[in-house]
């Protein structure tokens, strides 16, 4: 996006407050026609915020939350955790995954918790709706979907239960990762002490003279200016948004503050769903601090595709929290790439001690933030480690895929000279990587790269398996097919293995193996 069009080129929209330009139209419209494509090509960042670690570091803080409501809990109603702005639901099995294997072990377990998936666009719920590593936990009744719109929502519509909540009888908990980034925001300049609106003016380079607004990737296209109005704190319809600016006005000065206004609404949403009960959790790239505000220039747009996302101010949605008679929780030290803040609504027993705690031991001292930065600095040197190094890496990651991808080549090759209960010790390894797994359709095949390992360690039965799972995901590759009647050539079944081979020469003709089945 350019900053500085020329004079001559056509004008779409002219002095419109930045959460009301055509911006977010083109964002909506690249979301609903890209559904799962968004996620499993890539374009939109989400393993930051879509591992076991950050899940499992969630699901304690849900915990102690649950902890400091239980006395005063109906446990003849369900308690929701509602994640907002699901995307690949990969999060949420994560999260299930994390939150089931400790929850039946607590005195909470006699609850009915249910995780509701929701998103916007109806071909996400679709794709989780058919997704088969969900279905479990669909069946047990722990996980629904619902159709929420950050922007219009006021109700919530669980389509498996066929129920529609205007209040909940339990209090709500909110995850939203990377979510606030990408809903409408208003940006506002200080000048002297005066506040203005950052007003945004979107104009057309000469090539696009007729543009198709449904197009998203016009969006890469616009060419957009800021100009600024002097207003009063008296802005907004809502007097506590004015608060804020008022705030902004009285704190800072020769900057540019962003504000979450649709974020604001949605959370306002949020509280009359919950009847003023609430847990939000949110994650993403942001400022929690009044100093991260200061010396700001116009907001900075990061692309991802044909989206884009603007840091979230975490300061603003605080105070807006602290001036409603709720609490917040930021952590004290600086975050690196993302920014985990919690907000609460509510009087429990315990005035959320127990979620204090959690958040202060699963957030500040076991950080989600420093965890992935630590990660970055490993992954460049994984050649380097031991094999009981990174069997540690992977079990203080929670099992994570792609830190276990990135790990396969010096694991790989080090397995000739493992001892046989490391042996013994990575078939179960590969079995918890595989328990944490969650396919969006990525290129990279995992089951099958777990079936290599398996014949490299001469668990043939094992590694059949895997390579059937790989068939199922990726359907019928001739490499896979190989391998599997490689599998049945030492589980000595001729016939299947046979088989497997005749497949592998229908498909391509030319396969040439990298191992051989000796007759």
């Amino acid at each position: 996006m350019i900053h500085n069009p020329t004079q001559t080129n056509p004008t779409l929209e002219q002095n419109q407050p930045l959460s009301q330009t055509l911006l977010w139209q083109l964002q909506r419209n690249f979301f609903a026609q890209q559904g799962i494509n968004a996620w499993n090509h890539n374009t939109v960042p989400h393993y930051i915020t879509s591992n076991p670690y950050i899940a499992n570091a969630y699901a304690k803080v849900v915990l102690g939350y649950l902890r400091d409501w239980q006395l005063i809990l109906d446990p003849t109603h369900p308690i929701y955790i509602l994640e907002l702005g699901g995307g690949s639901g990969r999060f949420a099995y994560h999260f299930l995954k994390k939150f089931w294997s400790f929850f039946p072990q607590t005195s909470l377990n006699p609850l009915p918790v249910k995780y509701i998936l929701s998103d916007f666009s109806p071909s996400n719920l679709h794709y989780w709706h058919h997704h088969p590593f969900l279905q479990p936990y669909f069946q047990q009744s722990k996980l629904d979907i619902a159709q929420f719109d950050a922007q219009n929502s006021q109700t919530l519509h669980l389509q498996h239960a066929n129920q529609t909540h205007t209040t909940l009888k339990n209090p709500l908990i909110v995850l939203a990762n990377y979510f606030f980034d990408c809903l409408p925001q208003d940006a506002f300049t200080l000048k002297q002490n005066q506040l203005h609106a950052s007003l945004v003016s979107l104009t057309l380079p000469p090539h696009l003279t007729s543009p198709k607004l449904e197009d998203p990737d016009l969006v890469r296209h616009l060419q957009i200016t800021y100009s600024d109005r002097p207003i009063t704190p008296n802005y907004y319809d809502n007097p506590a948004y004015n608060q804020l600016l008022h705030y902004y006005q009285q704190h800072l000065n020769n900057t540019t503050v962003l504000l979450p206004i649709i974020g604001l609404k949605c959370l306002d949403n949020l509280r009359r769903l919950s009847q003023d009960r609430l847990l939000l959790i949110s994650g993403d790239k942001g400022y929690s601090k009044l100093e991260d505000w200061r010396d700001r220039p116009k907001p900075y747009m990061a692309f991802h595709g044909n989206c884009f996302s603007l840091m979230v101010n975490y300061h603003a949605i605080g105070q807006y929290v602290i001036n409603q008679g709720g609490q917040t929780l930021h952590t004290p030290h600086r975050h690196t790439s993302l920014n985990i803040s919690a907000f609460l609504f509510g009087h429990p027993p315990t005035n959320y001690a127990e979620t204090r705690h959690a958040y202060q031991e699963a957030i500040v001292n076991n950080s989600p933030d420093d965890f992935f930065n630590l990660k970055k600095a490993i992954e460049y040197h994984c050649d380097r480690l031991s094999l009981q190094q990174i069997i540690a890496y992977l079990r203080l990651s929670g099992w994570d895929t792609k830190i276990f991808l990135g790990c396969l080549s010096p694991l790989t090759q080090q397995i000739e000279s493992a001892s046989n209960s490391q042996r013994q010790e990575l078939i179960q390894v590969i079995q918890n990587i595989w328990d944490t797994y969650y396919p969006i359709g990525e290129p990279q095949d995992l089951a099958f790269q777990l079936g290599e390992l398996l014949i490299k360690l001469q668990d043939y039965h094992t590694a059949s398996w895997y390579f059937q799972q790989s068939l199922k995901l990726y359907g019928l590759q001739p490499n896979t097919l190989y391998n599997l009647g490689l599998c049945y050539h030492h589980l000595n079944k001729p016939d299947a293995s046979l088989y497997c081979l005749h497949q592998v020469q229908a498909l391509d003709p030319t396969f040439a193996p990298t191992r051989k089945i000796n007759s």
